[in-house]
């Protein structure tokens, strides 16, 4: 290692008033800035926890990478996603069927609110089973 005469690299020295020639050396296994021997040994002491707490890191990120199953999230997200559009393309039928106030096709209309009536019968079905399924199953909302 060399020891050259200069001013230390590291901030709080750099701040000091009184900017005096010291033995300074290189950081030679990270960054190569030249500091004071105080400042060298902190700064390699932090680089250590810092390398250690990168491989820490690494360890639980691989153990919560193999708990959390992207995949099956992913599938989960896209059902609900379409469970969601269908719910609200359903909503503006619906909401437009309530608004209907032309009586002179009245045969007509009510067709569509008999539909109307069955398609939410059948999703209200539908979520009541899939509650029941998640409650047998132990699972909370």
């Amino acid at each position: 290692m060399s020891v050259l005469s200069g001013h230390c690299e590291d901030e709080l020295c750099l701040n000091q008033s009184n900017h005096i020639s010291i033995r300074v050396f290189p950081c030679l296994y990270h960054c190569k800035k030249m500091l004071c021997i105080k400042h060298l040994s902190e700064h390699d002491k932090y680089i250590d926890k810092q390398i250690q707490s990168q491989k820490q890191l690494e360890y639980l990120w691989k153990d919560y990478s193999l708990i959390f199953n992207e995949e099956k999230i992913q599938k989960e997200f896209q059902k609900l996603k379409t469970k969601l559009e269908n719910y609200q393309q359903l909503s503006k039928e619906i909401r437009n069927l309530l608004l209907i106030k032309n009586f002179n096709e009245s045969i007509e209309n009510n067709q569509k609110l008999q539909t109307a009536i069955e398609t939410v019968k059948k999703a209200i079905e539908q979520e009541n089973q899939l509650e029941a399924m998640i409650g047998m199953l132990g699972y909370s909302k």
